[in-house]
């Protein structure tokens, strides 16, 4: 459901959601090595206020949102780790690291589950329960 309110803060977190999946694209790392990955997104959340932000290892982070009335926890998550894949693209956002790339598309997932912490962060007060966001690799 779109609204004349979601529609100006989203169009103000463009920007952001924008510069977030670039600089996650550029800067890949890989399973269980996501140590750079991790801090840019403990620090992204850090910057929303009234989120716990915890780092339960050196390659994953958790954020946790208390909504200001009661209700169910929900947990939202974005896998962080790019693929040993050799980036070709000749574009300024492309891989920086020789030999890893996100391919996958964990980049924009990283960036979509940010942009969705700095939106339910903004309106805290209404949401019923906690969200907990989860940001990890996948054990295979």
């Amino acid at each position: 459901m779109s609204t004349p309110q979601l529609d100006e803060e989203l169009a103000e977190l463009r920007p952001a959601l924008v510069a977030w999946r670039r600089h996650l694209h550029r800067h890949p790392e890989l399973s269980f090595e996501e140590r750079e990955t991790a801090e840019f997104v403990a620090r992204t959340l850090g910057s929303f206020g009234d989120l716990e932000v915890s780092r339960p290892t050196p390659t994953s982070v958790h954020g946790r949102l208390r909504g200001g009335r009661p209700g169910r926890v929900v947990a939202l998550r974005a896998d962080m780790d790019g693929l040993p894949i050799q980036e070709e693209n000749a574009v300024d956002v492309a891989s920086r690291r020789p030999g890893v790339m996100h391919a996958c598309g964990h980049d924009a997932h990283m960036a979509m589950l940010l942009g969705t912490a700095r939106l339910l962060t903004r309106g805290r007060e209404q949401l019923p329960g906690e969200v907990r966001f989860l940001f990890s690799t996948p054990r295979s």
